[in-house]
């Protein structure tokens, strides 16, 4: 019998895969507990329709990913330390960074998209990765300088 996965099943398939499994287990396990439901035309046609949609979403918000990727890249941000002793005082946190480019660049970027970063506590460049999407990463040029 062929059904239409409704969630994941272990060794048959994923989510939205079309699989053939023996009647008996269909009957008596997936489709009662919910993991799959009977493959008709009606369903098949739905569920075409219904991931072409999901593709154009994803393609769309690719493009999206791309475009803030490129846009983000383009900016270097300068952020002031107070130094004595050529020893710079103080840190740059990641919310100050967020606010900033909120505030000048109008980017609303949430701090936990940040890669493995820790406060900026050091003179120089420094770049900071921002995972925006699972395959779209994107470079931030931050640099402080130090000021009397």
């Amino acid at each position: 019998m062929k059904v239409i996965l409704i969630k994941d099943v272990k060794n048959y398939g994923q989510k939205d895969q079309i699989v053939e499994v023996s009647d008996g287990y269909a009957a008596n396990y997936l489709i009662p507990k919910g993991f799959a439901i009977k493959a008709t035309k009606d369903d098949l046609s739905h569920l075409n329709v219904r991931l072409k949609k999901e593709e154009q979403e994803i393609s769309g918000q690719k493009i999206k990913n791309d475009l803030l990727k490129k846009e983000i890249e383009a900016i270097e941000l300068k952020f002031h330390l107070r130094v004595m002793d050529k020893k710079p005082f103080g840190t740059i946190s990641l919310t100050q960074i967020c606010d900033r480019l909120n505030k000048e660049f109008g980017l609303n970027i949430d701090k936990r998209k940040f890669v493995s970063h820790e406060n900026l506590n050091k003179l120089g460049l420094h770049y900071l990765k921002i995972k925006l999407d699972f395959k779209v990463v994107a470079t931030l040029k931050v640099l402080v300088e130090g000021k009397e």
